[in-house]
């Protein structure tokens, strides 16, 4: 018959004055009193070690869901929320808003129209306003504090770039009385009307120029007239009156 012998473990046996030193310092560490009877301290002496690792793994615990919560921000873009585009009051620009969402701070935001760069105001939070002065293709470039980049754009059409037109013209009395309209603009500068001789540049001044009546008039000319047509934005329209035969 075989016997079989079982090998002495090799575990080293802490001696009495090790153990109680290990447990004097987990006692330290725990902020525990140590005063107690030595029979009575086995039994306190494995729930302070229970504690000692409960509270380490409690750490860890924390290390892990913080660093869960935060991993989809490294890796998942931001994005562009409650976008408003409101349009100035004489219609020259329009100021944008928008809110950037991320679970990463955002490092910077960039912005450009037409391949020209524009300011870029914070207005709270991961909030920001621009001022956009031309229709364009608006291009946002959002960089968070982890590097990622992310574009979005937008269509910007709510800024007046449109000149007056003639609706129509009649003679009336020896004058010229020529129609206007802005359109959906923000109206005819009917006081910044002007018109000038063709030839040799002498000015030429309206007869009679009504905003109300939305026309502007000019005595028939003997020469070739040039008359600017500017609207309240900027634009303006130039056109030619011939002489009368």
């Amino acid at each position: 018959m075989k016997h079989i012998r079982g090998q002495a473990s090799s575990r080293p046996q802490l001696s009495e004055e090790q153990a109680d030193a290990l447990f004097q310092n987990i006692m330290n560490d725990l902020q525990m009193e140590s005063d107690m009877p030595r029979q009575t301290r086995r039994p306190v002496w494995r729930t302070a070690l229970r504690r000692y690792f409960v509270r380490r793994a409690a750490i860890a615990a924390c290390v892990v869901v913080a660093a869960a919560s935060l991993a989809p921000g490294t890796v998942v873009p931001a994005s562009v929320s409650e976008v408003s585009a409101a349009p100035s009051s004489d219609a020259s620009s329009v100021q944008v808003r928008f809110h950037v969402d991320t679970l990463i701070p955002v490092r910077e935001v960039t912005a450009q129209i037409n391949e020209q760069s524009l300011s870029v105001e914070e207005d709270g939070y991961q909030n920001y306003l621009i001022n956009v002065e031309e229709n364009g293709y608006l291009l946002l470039d959002i960089y968070s504090m982890t590097g990622m980049h992310t574009a979005h754009g937008m269509e910007i059409t709510g800024i007046d770039t449109e000149a007056p037109v003639i609706t129509g013209h009649q003679l009336q009395d020896g004058q010229i009385v020529i129609y206007l309209s802005d359109g959906d603009g923000v109206g005819v500068d009917y006081d910044s009307i002007s018109a000038c001789c063709k030839a040799d540049g002498a000015p030429v001044y309206p007869t009679a120029c009504s905003e109300a009546g939305a026309y502007v008039s000019f005595a028939l000319p003997d020469q070739e007239i040039l008359i600017t047509i500017p609207d309240k934005n900027g634009n303006y329209r130039v056109v030619s009156l011939a002489a009368s035969e």
